[in-house]
C-alpha cells in the first residue's frame, strides 16, 4: 500500500490525571504521541473532583497539538477513558456538579449499606460492577441524599467522555463498556438494570442511550473542525473504558494470558466468555464490546504510593525511575519489613475504603530503602491476592505488562518475581490507547497489523519466588487480620 493511502487512527485517551493521544498508522507505527495534565480538587477529605471543562479543553487541545500533515491522513478520531465518573447536566449539556471521579470516597455509607445486606449483594452481581464508592450507582445514592435539588433539576447524569461526546455531536450516548461498569447496566445487554435504578432512586430517561463501541459519528461542525485544526468533517468513534482497552492493547486475550497494567492506580485482567456464571462480588466484569467480556481487579493503590512516600517522606521530587532503583539495592522481603499498601483506601480484593496503609516489622536496621522496598514488593503482593482469592483454579501461563511501571524493568522483574510467571513487555507504552486505536480501525472496517510480540520476557527467580511466597502468605494474613480494624484506624484526613 503507498504512503498515500496511508490510514491513521487519532487515539484519544481520557485517564485519571491526563490525556493522552497517540496516531498510529495500519501497519502499527506510532506517528504522534501527545499528553496533557489536568487538576483533580479535594474540597473536603475523600472527595475527588475535576473540572469536565478543563478536561475538555485538554482533549481539544492534544487533538490541536496533532502535526497538520499527520491530521490530513488521519481516518478517525477514537477514544478510551477513565471508568466511573459521573456527574449532573442540564439538558444543554451544562454541568450542574464538578465530575465526581473513581478515587471519591463520599458514597461509603451508601456502599457499606448495600454490600452488608447478602441479597442486594448477590442482586448487583448482574452488573458485573463491585459495591464501592468507586461506583456511579454509589455516587447517585449519596447525591440523591445529599443534593436532593439538583437531583430533581438533573436531565442526564453522565461521566466524563459522555460530556465530551455531547460537546462535539450533541447527543447523550454512552458507549457499552463505560456503561457496563456504572453498576447500573445489566452485563451482557445494551439495557439499563431495573433493580439498580430502583435502588438509586432514578428513572432511565436520566441517562444516555448506550450504543456499541464500534458506534461512530461524522464530525462536520465548522468551528469545532477549525479549532482543532481540520480542514474536512472528521470520523470519531466512540470507543471504549480505558481497563477493558488497556486488555485489548496488550494483547493479553488468550485464556493463558492476564494483562497487569500499573499506573496511579493498578489492575490485574483476564478474558471470560459470556456464557460463564456470573462474576463473583470481589471482581468487576466489563464489556470490552459486545462479543468480549473483560474480567479482574483493580487497586487504588499503584505508583500513587511511591509519588506519596517521595513527596511526605523523603521531601524530594517524585522520579519513578529512580525510586525503583533505589529500592532494588535491599534483597527481596526487605529485611522483615511488610507494607499493607491501603493508604489510599482499596478496591481489589478487600472493596474497602477505609483500609488504610500499615508497615508491620520495622527494625532498628531498617532505613528508608527497606521501606521503598516494600511498598514496591507490596502492590505486587496486592495484584496477585487479586488472583489468588477470586479465582484461585485460573490457569495462566504468563503476564502482559502496561502503563508506565513497565518502562522499569527493575519493576517488572519483582512482579515476575513475585507471580512466579514471566512477563512480557510489549513495544507500545500505551496499551489503552492502542486498544482504542485498533477499535477505531475496525470500527471503520480498515485492516491493520500491530505486533503482538513482546520486546523482552522477564523470567521469574525461582529463590526469589521462594522467598516472595513466603512473605506473600503473611502478607495476606495480615490484611486478613486488619480488616476488621480498619475503621477504627482510619483518620479524617483521608483523601
Amino acid at each position: 500500500m503507498s504512503n498515500s493511502a496511508l490510514k491513521i487512527i487519532l487515539a484519544i485517551d481520557i485517564g485519571t490525571s491526563s490525556v493522552k493521544a497517540l496516531a498510529i498508522d495500519h501497519s502499527g507505527n506510532e506517528i504522534f504521541a501527545h499528553q496533557l495534565s489536568y487538576s483533580t480538587h479535594h474540597p473536603q477529605p475523600g472527595y475527588s473532583e475535576q473540572d469536565p471543562e478543563e478536561i475538555y479543553r485538554a482533549v481539544t487541545e492534544v487533538i490541536t497539538r496533532c502535526p497538520s500533515a499527520v491530521k490530513q491522513k488521519i481516518s478517525a478520531i477514537s477514544f478510551s477513558s477513565a471508568m466511573h465518573s459521573v456527574m449532573a447536566v442540564d439538558i444543554n449539556g451544562l454541568p450542574l456538579t464538578p465530575l465526581i471521579i473513581w478515587s471519591d470516597l463520599r458514597s461509603k455509607e451508601e456502599s457499606r449499606s448495600l454490600r452488608t445486606n447478602s441479597a442486594i449483594l448477590y442482586q448487583l452481581t448482574n452488573t458485573g460492577t463491585p459495591i464501592h464508592p468507586m461506583s456511579p450507582l454509589c455516587k447517585l445514592m449519596w447525591v440523591r441524599s445529599n443534593w436532593p435539588v439538583i437531583f430533581e433539576r438533573t436531565h442526564k447524569f453522565i461521566g466524563i467522555k459522555e460530556f465530551i461526546w455531547f460537546k462535539l455531536f450533541h447527543q447523550f450516548e454512552i458507549d457499552q463498556g463505560i456503561a457496563s461498569a456504572t453498576g447500573l447496566l445489566k452485563t451482557g445487554t445494551f439495557s439499563w438494570y431495573k433493580d439498580s435504578l430502583s435502588l438509586a432512586g432514578i428513572s432511565v430517561e436520566k441517562f444516555s442511550k448506550p450504543v456499541s463501541v464500534y458506534h461512530h459519528e461524522t464530525l462536520a461542525d465548522t468551528k469545532i473542525l477549525h479549532d482543532l485544526g481540520f480542514e474536512k468533517p472528521v470520523t470519531c468513534v466512540i470507543g471504549s473504558s480505558d481497563g477493558c482497552l488497556a486488555h485489548l492493547g496488550s494483547f493479553a486475550f488468550q485464556a493463558n494470558a492476564l494483562s497487569l497494567t500499573i499506573g496511579t492506580s493498578g489492575a490485574v485482567r483476564w478474558t471470560v466468555q459470556q456464557k460463564e456464571s456470573p462474576p463473583k462480588p470481589e471482581v468487576f466484569r466489563y464489556h470490552l464490546d459486545e462479543h468480549n467480556l473483560i474480567e479482574g481487579g483493580a487497586i487504588n493503590n499503584g505508583a500513587v504510593l511511591l509519588e506519596w512516600f517521595s513527596s511526605n517522606f523523603l521531601n524530594e521530587p517524585f522520579d519513578a525511575r529512580a525510586f525503583v532503583q533505589r529500592a532494588s539495592r535491599v534483597v527481596p522481603g526487605a529485611e522483615g519489613l511488610i507494607f499493607l499498601p491501603y493508604v489510599f483506601g482499596e478496591r481489589a480484593p478487600i472493596y474497602n475504603p477505609e483500609a488504610t496503609g500499615t508497615f508491620v516489622g520495622i527494625r532498628p536496621h531498617h532505613t528508608s530503602q527497606h521501606f521503598m522496598r516494600a511498598i514496591l514488593e507490596s502492590i505486587g503482593y496486592a495484584l496477585c491476592s487479586i488472583v489468588d482469592q477470586v479465582d484461585a483454579e485460573r490457569n495462566f501461563t504468563h503476564l502482559v505488562t502496561s502503563g508506565g511501571f513497565a518502562q522499569s524493568h527493575e519493576w517488572v522483574q519483582i512482579l515476575a518475581d513475585i507471580f512466579g510467571k514471566p512477563m512480557h513487555i510489549n513495544q507500545y507504552d500505551n496499551a489503552s490507547a492502542l486498544g482504542a486505536a485498533m477499535i477505531g480501525f475496525k470500527a471503520l472496517g480498515i485492516d491493520y497489523t500491530v505486533s503482538s510480540q513482546p520486546v523482552k520476557v522477564l523470567a521469574p527467580d525461582s529463590e526469589r519466588h521462594d522467598t516472595y511466597r513466603v512473605v506473600y502468605e503473611k502478607f495476606r494474613e495480615l490484611s486478613n487480620r486488619f480488616s476488621d480494624q480498619f475503621s477504627t484506624l482510619s483518620g479524617d484526613g483521608s483523601q
